[in-house]
């Protein structure tokens, strides 16, 4: 029997919610929307939400699609900048709650994924949900080992109050040190790559040092990782905090 697909998508806040619920319909910018097709969609809601956030609660079956403009999807804000942009229109049939959410317990970035409807309804966890390993409590518990100082999930605001999250912070006599953990699942899509970039050259210049490492690498070479890391602190003057 053939599997169905389930396409994950983002709900950015409250009023998408009660938009998709009283109107049973998703969009998605017609320049970012995922070419692989899909018969469900699952809607994460992200922190938000606050309590109710940062987990997978609806899905629904994908009766149809269309292309239109954001001007008819939200006729109210005829002036927003984007209201010439075109978008997919995804109507649905009846939206479902899951017995239990899916949590995102790892606080992963979440963005367009895909998954099955027997994932959907068995998954606890996101990771279960993908199959992804945990490379970032992987490294944590191996920077602990080591009794290195850092901090997880770090916020750091630009001057322009543009936010980012941080995966591992470590801070050096020489200024800050910002480890990622880019998942394969998320990092590899060229969309994604471009993101990260553009957010590593904002952070470069206030001052961060920054190093990637990549699933594969943390999966298969968890002790090279963490000289890596060793290495580029000591070029850094070492810890500031011991």
């Amino acid at each position: 029997m053939k599997e169905e697909i389930v396409l994950i998508g983002v709900l950015k806040n409250r009023r998408d919610l009660k938009l998709l619920l009283e109107k049973r319909w998703y969009r998605i910018p017609l320049l970012y929307a995922p070419r692989r097709r899909a018969g469900f969609i699952a809607f994460y809601q992200p922190s938000t939400f606050g309590k109710s956030g940062q987990c997978i609660r609806y899905y629904a079956r994908i009766k149809n699609c269309e292309i239109v403009k954001r001007k008819w999807i939200l006729p109210g804000e005829p002036d927003h900048p984007g209201a010439e942009d075109e978008y997919y229109l995804i109507n649905l049939q009846e939206i479902k709650k899951l017995p239990v959410p899916v949590i995102n317990k790892n606080r992963m970035r979440i963005s367009f994924g895909f998954t099955t409807l027997k994932k959907l309804l068995q998954a606890r966890t996101v990771m279960e949900l993908f199959n992804i390993p945990p490379i970032e409590e992987m490294l944590s518990e191996e920077l602990r080992k080591k009794g290195l100082r850092f901090s997880r999930e770090y916020i750091f605001s630009l001057p322009d109050r543009k936010k980012y999250r941080l995966d591992f912070v470590i801070f050096c006599k020489s200024g800050p040190l910002n480890i990622e953990c880019d998942g394969e699942k998320w990092h590899s899509r060229s969309a994604q790559r471009k993101k990260d970039r553009l957010r590593d050259i904002a952070l470069k210049k206030e001052g961060w040092s920054i190093l990637r490492l990549k699933e594969s690498e943390i999966t298969g070479n968890l002790k090279g990782c963490i000289t890596r890391i060793e290495e580029k602190i000591e070029s850094l003057g070492g810890p500031l905090h011991r």
